[in-house]
């Protein structure tokens, strides 16, 4: 049924179209990840660590839009792979930084990860792009 509710408003289909952008991204990105041995959502989280060397795992998933569960699994397998450093903190907190090797895999991966950027943002002009991050960030 046309103009019955939110399903035709402004608000509904940007929210959808903001959506599977992000969703067409992650998976590219993924796919641009995989021979390196990582996704989008370990990059993200390598380069808040690098961003933010000293962060504890509820700052980190904050800053990365997580909950602290599933950031402290990522941070877990993280560690495993010897990409992050963990160091106790006030009372059980822990902070965060990047191994040597944490800081090589966000090096090898600024490349592929922005040629993927490209590709998707394509569509729009410098000045269009820097126009959505800035409505963007307003919200």
């Amino acid at each position: 049924m046309s103009g019955s509710g939110v399903g035709d408003s402004d608000a509904w289909w940007a929210g959808v179209l903001l959506r599977q952008v992000h969703q067409r991204k992650h998976q590219a990105i993924d796919a641009a990840l995989a021979s390196l041995g990582t996704s989008m959502s370990q990059y993200v989280v390598l380069v808040a660590v690098a961003d933010t060397p000293g962060s504890s795992a509820h700052e980190l998933a904050a800053r990365t839009a997580q909950t602290d569960q599933s950031l402290g699994a990522l941070i877990r397998r993280l560690v495993d792979k010897g990409l992050v450093e963990r160091a106790s903190g006030p009372g059980r907190v822990h902070r965060h930084r990047l191994s040597a090797q944490g800081y090589d895999l966000v090096a090898r991966c600024e490349g592929p990860v922005t040629r993927v950027l490209a590709e998707e943002f394509s569509a729009l002009s410098d000045a269009e792009l820097s126009l959505l991050r800035s409505l963007l960030e307003r919200l």
